[in-house]
């Protein structure tokens, strides 16, 4: 059995509150600058302002998890931040499990962070969380389709 799976963050609702909240405080920052009478060191402020704020989204816009699961293993990458594949041999990995708490208000947010319990967590979507544990370490990763992924896990494990 092959699986692929691909998640953006451009796919949730964090894209456009991102944009709407950066739209409204330019706006807010122009309509200010008008009013107050700027002059061109504050417009260069706010282009500078603009300019990085851009960057950000970009960059949050850009991100994408991919999830391979085959034969040989489980395999992810996260665009344009890990650009390899993290490959993991299904002898490596001990248990997969599904994790019934909400991704945004237990697992810290969406993206890809490091917790205090010492586990990565690849947030992308809103939907499910699997917990992959390792022999000597976990990490957590979102899908969107966990009955996939634990399909895979049970059938490796019914052939071993």
């Amino acid at each position: 059995m092959v699986y692929n799976e691909s998640q953006t963050l451009k796919d949730t609702w964090f894209v456009p509150v991102f944009f709407g909240i950066q739209l409204l405080v330019i706006a807010v920052g122009l309509l200010g600058g008008f009013i107050e009478g700027l002059d061109s060191t504050g417009y260069m402020v706010i282009a500078i302002v603009l300019a990085i704020s851009m960057l950000i989204g970009l960059l949050i816009v850009s991100m994408k998890l991919v999830i391979r699961l085959e034969s040989s293993g489980l395999s992810y990458k996260i665009s344009p931040f890990i650009n390899s594949w993290r490959k993991y041999k299904w002898e490596e990995v001990k248990n997969i499990q599904q994790i019934k708490k909400s991704p945004i208000l237990t697992g810290g947010g969406l993206g890809f962070h490091y917790d205090l319990k010492g586990e990565w967590k690849y947030l992308f979507s809103t939907a499910y969380v699997v917990r992959v544990s390792l022999k000597d370490s976990s990490f957590v990763l979102s899908t969107r389709n966990p009955d996939k992924i634990l399909e895979a896990w049970e059938e490796w494990r019914c052939e071993r």
